[in-house]
């Protein structure tokens, strides 16, 4: 299947089979994220991966009772680190010894300053770099389960003190998203777009 395909392929499954995943498809899926690129070369993810049947009913009811959370093969609950960007100056330092990525003085300058801030911010200040790290991450999983013939539904609609509570999560650990996962049992057709005129624009 080509990349655009399972794009266009792709949608919000909410109504699941009961139809456990293979520990091979799971690997499949987890793989894909871990390939995804991230700043500096963090890689800040992690991932819970839940199919205890009384642990996905909790995970629902964390999630404001949203059915389809319980009743998908797997949930992947999607983390970000945020005391990993404590790593970004020593990571930083090793892709520009390695000599493949070309930056000119000014711009090696400012990437060295922005990751001593990075490593020097407080954990709550360093969230949104996190979400948009993970965010990279999780959409290899949802675009790697329409390659499976799997389908998923990004859960935002959470209490995350609830999730951190029933997975033992420490504190540096954020929540980013919940991913069910598991054999659609339906075929939504495909939401509105804005066209191509509304949302480009060249130059200015």
């Amino acid at each position: 299947m080509e990349v655009l395909e399972a794009i266009r392929k792709r949608r919000s499954i909410r109504k699941f089979k009961d139809t456990q995943l293979s520990e091979e498809q799971v690997k499949r899926l987890i793989e894909a994220a871990r390939l995804a690129p991230s700043g500096s070369n963090v890689q800040p993810w992690r991932f819970i991966i839940v199919k205890d049947k009384e642990l996905k009913s909790k995970l629902r009811k964390a999630s404001f009772n949203q059915e389809f959370v319980e009743s998908a093969a797997v949930v992947i609950v999607c983390c970000g680190d945020l005391i990993s960007w404590k790593r970004t100056r020593k990571q930083v330092q090793g892709v520009l010894r390695r000599g493949d990525i070309k930056l000119g003085d000014d711009a090696e300058k400012e990437l060295m300053e922005r990751n001593i801030r990075a490593a020097s911010a407080e954990m709550h200040e360093r969230i949104p770099t996190t979400i948009l790290n993970v965010a990279i991450a999780i959409e290899h999983i949802v675009l790697e389960a329409v390659e499976l013939g799997l389908g998923s539904c990004w859960v935002r609609l959470f209490d995350e003190k609830k999730i951190k509570e029933l997975l033992d999560l420490p504190e540096h650990l954020y929540v980013v998203a919940l991913l069910p996962i598991g054999v659609p049992d339906e075929d939504p057709d495909p939401r509105p777009r804005l066209s191509s005129s509304a949302i480009i624009v060249t130059n200015k």
